[in-house]
């Protein structure tokens, strides 16, 4: 059968070919902004994790180095060693002082049960003097006694009590060394305390399971001093992706929606994530110096408001940060 010429058929049939192309396109356009609805997506994220800068506490050489730079370390595996022989004979030496203060207090204790024992005593002649003072003053009524005899009992009686006030005065001056005694062995053991404080911090332990940064560059030998910054410790306990969506995309993304996250480093894997929050400032208001335009040529740029999106870890693609990420939020 020969094939129609007919002008009318050729435009029937290129308009029949439109609108099936035509028809594609819309269904495809139509299922591209379905899914950009409930599945928001951004290719602006970023890979992160919390770090640490490690800085020894203490002065002194290093002494052992354990890690190279970009190693895995667990949570309390030694990291570096600072020579402890200094810090060692410190803790002696204030543990030897803590000793003889305890001993010197022990003996000043001996002088006060000795002191109050004294005055006991005093305390009981005064008490035996005064008894007999009463008794002669009524025989010294009936003239049964001289008068001198009553004159050797009130100077007895004077003597008994400056012998009582010594003694008291004595075991205050006891007592008042005792206590400056007893401060100079809070202050001796609590400088044991920081010599033995200080001592243990000579060895670093890592403080939870992670990276060695690239930027370990300590070595044996070397000295360091407290607070200086030695190198970083990536944490691999916790990471997120802080994703920059668009301000047209965050109105349907919530704190604990389902998110997945695919790595440039893994082309194929993706990685499963959980929203945490939402920036309440986009990423140009939360900057230190956020930009200013009192010009008038003004032209609206859409702003890009940071998703917190908690990642889960696969042992066998390990995390890095600052890696470049696609995030997808499930909205539904």
């Amino acid at each position: 059968m020969a094939r129609s010429t007919d002008p009318d058929h050729k435009n029937r049939t290129l308009l029949l070919t439109g609108a099936i192309l035509g028809g594609g396109s819309a269904t495809a356009l139509a299922a591209f902004f379905t899914y950009s609805h409930y599945w928001p997506n951004t290719p602006d994220a970023y890979v992160h994790a919390y770090t640490i800068t490690v800085a020894p506490y203490v002065a002194g050489y290093i002494n052992q180095i354990k890690v190279e730079p970009n190693q895995y370390v667990k949570s309390g595996q030694l990291i570096y060693e600072i020579e402890p022989e200094p810090l060692q004979l410190l803790v002696d030496t204030k543990a030897n002082q803590l000793k003889a203060s305890q001993s010197h207090l022990a003996s000043m204790q001996q002088q006060l049960r000795k002191a109050q024992q004294e005055l006991n005593n005093h305390e009981a002649a005064r008490w035996l003097v005064a008894l007999n003072r009463k008794r002669y003053a009524f025989l010294l009524d009936k003239q049964v006694v001289a008068l001198e005899k009553e004159q050797e009992l009130e100077a007895s009686t004077i003597e008994a009590d400056a012998q009582v006030r010594r003694a008291q005065a004595e075991i205050a001056r006891i007592e008042e060394r005792i206590n400056e005694q007893k401060a100079r062995i809070k202050a001796h053991a609590s400088e044991l305390g920081t010599a033995k404080t200080n001592l243990h911090y000579t060895r670093y332990y890592a403080p939870m399971d992670g990276f060695i940064s690239n930027s370990f560059s300590i070595r044996e030998g070397q000295y360091v001093k407290p607070g200086q910054a030695l190198f970083k410790l990536v944490d691999n306990t916790h990471w997120w992706v802080d994703a920059n969506f668009k301000e047209s995309q965050i109105r349907r993304i919530k704190p604990g929606m389902e998110a997945s996250i695919r790595l440039d480093m893994y082309p194929g894997q993706t990685f499963k994530g959980k929203v945490i929050n939402i920036s309440a400032g986009s990423g140009t208001y939360n900057a230190l110096l956020p930009p200013q335009n009192a010009t008038g040529n003004w032209v609206k740029v859409p702003q890009r408001f940071p998703v917190r999106i908690e990642m889960e870890q696969n042992p066998q693609h390990p995390l890095r940060a600052g890696a470049t990420a696609h995030a997808t939020v499930n909205t539904l």
